[in-house]
């Protein structure tokens, strides 16, 4: 729909509406004023009639002009912009922080294994969005989870607050700054070249089953999860770095955490490169071939399928991704129609949407 429409009809209603209320107000004055007299409908309607054909007219206007100025501005290369986008915003791994973020996450790998010897299942494994290269250069962390054998702890809580308080001991050592104990995971933060950066330790307990034995559990550090009853939740740490995005996956990824972060959006991270993962499950027929058109593929999918989309992650499938309020869905949905609406109404709209 072009302005001048939009904005006639937006003007009619919003102008024709606020006439009429103001024509009520008036009226309840004058009647508190002389109880002999009586509310007038017709005068009502008129106002409405009168502001709506105001309002309209001036919207009118006011869209015709945008139009103009749409029709008059030359469209931009949009493929060639949000490759240049994604190039700004993603995490360039020869970055001296993320160098130097690497090799402080390789030394606590080291004094894990040291100190934990023995109790230690496997090789620690580093994961989240560094590994699968769709990081932001402006907010990256590294994760590291470790599994510990079935019988090591007396608990999942005893797990999780052994290795809590040894990270905690070398806080102050190592260009440490602060320990914080998270819901799933321990944060160790790190002073690099003056900024804090931060790596999570994810500890877990391995599964005692042969069936499945990379399966364990996670503890939940949560007072409010203690109302289900428990402590701890089923993980499969091994299949989050199983899931295999192509270089346009991650771009879109990339293009889209900008996006949501910058619009405030109430989605994690982890959610929303998920939603693009079925986005492309869904029009793995019909895949666009130019990365604008995949990205509004992606926008298309969340706006028509958030609501009543179940997605599961992939570590555990008995947490649901989409399972978050309807309110927070409505937000997430409406800034989805908007970026659409906008690219269809001209797309050197993009280049605001990415800014």
């Amino acid at each position: 729909m072009n302005r001048q429409k939009k904005y006639s009809i937006n003007g009619a209603f919003l102008v024709g509406v606020s006439n009429a209320i103001l024509n009520a107000i008036t009226q309840f004055h004058e009647i508190n004023k002389n109880p002999k007299l009586k509310f007038d409908w017709n005068s009502i309607l008129i106002a409405l009639g009168k502001g709506a054909v105001i309002g309209g007219v001036g919207g009118a206007i006011i869209g015709a002009i945008e139009d103009n100025e749409r029709d008059q501005e030359k469209p931009v290369n949009t493929d060639k912009f949000l490759y240049s986008v994604v190039d700004n915003l993603k995490l360039n791994k020869q970055d001296r922080r993320y160098i130097k973020l690497q090799e402080k996450s390789d030394l606590l790998i080291e004094l894990l294994k040291n100190h934990f010897g023995k109790k230690i299942s496997s090789e620690l494994i580093k994961l989240g969005s560094t590994v699968k290269g769709t990081a932001l250069k402006e907010k990256f962390d590294i994760d590291i989870a470790i599994a510990f054998k079935f019988n090591s702890f007396q608990s999942t809580a005893v797990m999780f607050h052994e290795v809590f308080e040894f990270m905690d001991s070398l806080n102050g050592r190592y260009s440490i700054v602060e320990v914080r104990d998270q819901k799933k995971s321990i944060g160790v933060i790190f002073m690099i070249l003056q900024q804090e950066h931060k790596i999570d330790i994810v500890p877990y307990k391995r599964s005692n089953s042969h069936r499945n034995n990379k399966a364990g559990y996670l503890y939940v550090n949560d007072s409010n999860f203690l109302m289900n009853y428990s402590t701890y939740t089923k993980t499969d740490i091994h299949a989050l770095n199983s899931i295999k995005l192509t270089e346009d996956q991650k771009r879109v990824i990339i293009l889209l955490k900008h996006w949501k972060t910058k619009n405030n959006l109430p989605l994690s991270s982890h959610s929303l490169e998920n939603l693009v993962v079925d986005a492309y499950k869904y029009n793995k027929y019909k895949i666009p071939r130019d990365i604008t058109q995949k990205t509004m593929m992606v926008f298309t999918h969340i706006a028509d399928n958030l609501d009543v989309a179940l997605i599961r992650s992939i570590e555990n499938t008995n947490n649901i991704l989409t399972n978050i309020s309807n309110q927070s869905k409505n937000i997430i949905i409406d800034a989805c129609i908007k970026a659409i609406e906008e690219y269809d109404y001209h797309p050197n709209s993009l280049m605001e949407t990415f800014e």
